[in-house]
């Protein structure tokens, strides 16, 4: 389980020790590698969050994070996945009951364009995949992988997540929520996983 911690503030509490991050990967028990993501990030698991808390002779909540940034994970701490495929993004748009849309500021009119156009595509194929047949669905795909693609040359990758939620005024289950983050591949709140790698 990964959370968020407050990096600034285990920074200014290593700082006040005048520790570097190899003395606190070792009081800490973790490796350096792991100090220089959690203060690069702040994500970090539940087991490192307990070492850091205990090499500074704290509570662990105290080194939650406090601030109200927007970010890629929802309220619920869920967390959007990039999407590089057409056939994917197609999954996870496909017949949602409701969209959110987040995106990283354009900086151009040519960005502000293309946000809003993928946008828009994204939630009008996602209303009407239903009644698409295979053969259109297949021409679909390739069009949202062309999209990736095209997000891509202006710097934006694409950050999705399908869920199920109760949605208000409407009794009876769950209905599917596609959730769609156009964000830029330089953005700091991107964490790359090296899946395999272990700390």
């Amino acid at each position: 389980m990964e959370m968020k911690l407050n990096a600034e503030l285990i920074k200014s509490l290593r700082g006040k020790k005048a520790w570097s991050q190899d003395q606190l990967a070792d009081i800490a028990g973790v490796s350096l590698r792991t100090i220089q993501r959690i203060e690069k990030t702040g994500i970090a698991s539940l087991e490192s969050k307990k070492a850091i808390a205990s090499a500074f002779e704290m509570n662990s909540t105290d080194l939650d994070a406090n601030d109200n940034e927007p970010d890629f994970r929802d309220e619920d701490e869920k967390v959007y996945f990039r999407v590089e495929e057409g056939s994917k993004l197609a999954e996870l748009v496909g017949g949602a009951y409701a969209y959110r849309f987040n995106h990283d500021n354009p900086e151009s009119e040519e960005e502000a364009d293309l946000l809003a156009s993928s946008a828009q595509s994204l939630q009008d194929w996602g209303e009407i995949w239903s009644d698409l047949d295979a053969g259109q669905k297949i021409k679909v795909t390739f069009e949202l992988s062309q999209l990736i693609k095209e997000l891509e040359t202006l710097g934006f990758w694409v950050f999705a997540l399908r869920t199920f939620e109760e949605y208000p005024g409407i009794k009876g289950g769950k209905w599917p929520v596609a959730s769609i983050f156009l964000m830029r591949s330089d953005n700091p709140k991107i964490i790359k996983l090296n899946i395999g790698e272990k700390d």
